[in-house]
């Protein structure tokens, strides 16, 4: 079984060409056994795959959910695995050129196009862990063996996106994936950002906020801009043992994955935009519940994702009411103003988005979704706000009809929010009275 973790022929032809398209990516120094070892434990049992239906159809037609079996093991040593390998030494054939990158820049705009054969070259590379630590912007780590060190019951969520990385490849391998969609990667930055005083005078109505208690962001469609919670590097912890949404949405559309290679850290004033990658794999759960359930259906349209990082203020001082300081607040407007200030996927599209920084980081959920409409309101959006069943959502769909139906304007919903925050005082509970505050401002009915 070693030598099977041991692929001396694809080390060999890396080192003869040195992967020409990549000058920094090369086979790293830690020895092929140590690398794969956890691998090595989770195939321990491949199974044998004679007498199977075709290789053109996925797993030979065998059900794979949950865990693979031997059957399925068998199968990606005998089939997924040589697709993979092949894909990798044709890079230097599919990358003419130098793979760019879209680091931190004085530009508004910068963007990047690659092929789906591009990025499934550059998957299977990282899987084989074949990037050196060089090759990473800022030595973030692009490899697979973060997932591969852990695959064991200690931490089942790797095990659930191992599953989903097989799933991706071998799909690949029998061409169920939509070959001629490119993937666009955009990284946009705030050149001049706006102050609270400009926020507050600024007169674009908020736009139509429709809240749904079930349901995920992606329920909304690809016709919507869907919001990755992201870490302020894009894909957070996804390589390692991270399964939250930005590192489940990763992993169930793994070409997502292409901007961890290509992206460095996000300034305060930057965002990523993503368009044209699918969803291979069917998910349920969250962090170490997380499962893989299956293949995903093939659908003809891709969404379009932007990622953008919100402050951890568990890391910070002041308590709860940090928060609402004018420089915390003017930093997540700005953000989310970098995120949703352009044109993808059309002019005017909705924003879909949810509880932005409200878990591990601590925010405040009233709070970050008033911020987030009004950057909405700013670019012109209406919102989907997807609560996740949170009770600390209730009331927000009926802030959202009483303001838009009064022609509340961003400015004087950013300046009943510094009025409330401004209020506060030591002790306080802000996160229970914001909405009801707002009420108390613009609903005409509550004053009679």
């Amino acid at each position: 079984a070693t030598t099977l973790w041991t692929p001396m022929a694809f080390i060999n032809a890396m080192s003869a060409n040195r992967m020409s398209a990549y000058p920094n990516c090369n086979v790293n120094n830690t020895p092929a056994e140590v690398k794969f070892s956890g691998l090595l434990k989770f195939f321990s049992d491949p199974g044998d795959v004679s007498g199977f239906t075709s290789s053109a159809e996925m797993w030979g037609g065998c059900s794979f959910r949950d865990t693979p079996g031997p059957k399925i093991k068998g199968w990606f040593f005998a089939h997924t695995m040589p697709f993979m390998v092949k894909c990798v030494l044709e890079l230097p054939e599919i990358f003419p050129a130098v793979l760019p990158s879209l680091i931190t820049r004085e530009e508004r705009e910068q963007k990047m196009e690659l092929s789906k054969k591009q990025c499934l070259g550059l998957l299977a590379s990282s899987f084989f862990c074949a990037f050196h630590a060089s090759a990473a912007p800022k030595k973030k780590a692009v490899n697979c063996d973060g997932i591969f060190y852990t695959l064991n019951s200690k931490c089942p969520q790797n095990i659930a996106k191992m599953c989903m990385l097989m799933n991706y490849f071998e799909r690949c391998r029998v061409g169920r994936y939509l070959t001629d969609t490119p993937i666009e990667i955009f990284r946009y930055k705030t050149l001049s950002p706006l102050t609270m005083d400009q926020w507050m005078s600024m007169d674009s109505p908020l736009q139509p906020l429709t809240v749904h208690k079930t349901g995920l962001i992606a329920d909304a469609g690809h016709t919507t801009l869907e919001v990755d919670f992201a870490n302020r590097w894009i894909g957070g912890g996804v390589m390692n043992r991270g399964a939250v949404q930005e590192e489940i949405l990763f992993s169930v559309n793994p070409e997502l994955l292409v901007t961890i290679m290509v992206c460095d850290v996000m300034d305060k004033e930057e965002s990523i935009v993503v368009k044209g990658t699918e969803q291979f794999s069917l998910y349920s759960g969250y962090s170490r519940t997380l499962k893989f359930t299956g293949d995903a259906p093939l659908l003809t349209d891709t969404p379009t994702h932007v990622a953008m990082d919100a402050t951890n203020v568990k890391r910070g001082t002041g308590g709860v009411a940090a928060q609402y300081t004018r420089a915390s607040m003017l930093r997540e407007l700005n953000k989310a103003h970098a995120a949703f200030n352009h044109s993808h996927p059309t002019a005017g599209a909705a924003v879909s988005t949810g509880n932005w920084g409200c878990g591990a980081f601590g925010g405040h959920i009233l709070l970050k979704s008033m911020l987030q409409w009004a950057a909405a309101g700013a670019t012109g959006r209406p919102m989907l706000y997807y609560t996740f069943g949170e009770e600390a959502a209730d009331g927000m769909e009926g802030v959202g009809e009483v303001l838009v139906a009064e022609g509340v304007t961003v400015g004087r919903l950013m300046e009943a929010v510094v009025g409330f925050a401004e209020q506060m005082e030591p002790g306080d509970k802000p996160e229970k009275g914001l909405f009801g505050y707002l009420l108390e401002q613009f609903d005409n009915r509550m004053s009679q």
